[in-house]
């Protein structure tokens, strides 16, 4: 196995699981980062910054499926009401770090998950790695 590839003492599933887990921004809760939360805030992220990124990734997880589509047929207006929630709720230039640190967490839980591997020693001699999906970063 590759050496710099970590294993956690997870299935993948459990891995999957805890990456999408319940997640709050101060008193808010936030919807899971799904494929299509995923999909979609990748859209609307464009080339901004990470500041630019956590308001419409952690936006994106604020609303329900049919919603998160909706956001995906007009980028720009979805842009605008990313940083109109933003704004209400006080994030800006010198109130940044919790909208940040909830986007650093969605995306180190997304790793996690994305790099999930069943460890050699639970192989029981098999030569592949039975629901191993994630993807191999090295």
């Amino acid at each position: 196995m590759n050496d710099n590839v970590e294993t956690i003492d997870m299935t993948t599933d459990d891995s999957l699981l805890e990456s999408l887990s319940e997640h709050k921004i101060e008193d808010l809760k936030l919807e899971p980062y799904s494929l299509l939360r995923q999909a979609v805030a990748s859209d609307l992220c464009d080339r901004g910054g990470v500041l630019f990124s956590a308001v419409i990734t952690v936006w994106v997880c604020t609303l329900k499926p049919k919603e998160v589509l909706a956001a995906h047929r007009d980028i720009e207006d979805s842009q605008m009401k990313a940083f109109q929630w933003g704004e209400s709720r006080g994030y800006d230039l010198a109130n940044w770090k919790p909208v940040v640190d909830a986007y650093n967490q969605l995306n180190r839980e997304w790793i996690a998950a994305s790099k999930a591997r069943v460890k050699e020693d639970q192989l029981n001699g098999e030569d592949e790695t039975p629901n191993s999906g994630g993807q191999l970063v090295q």
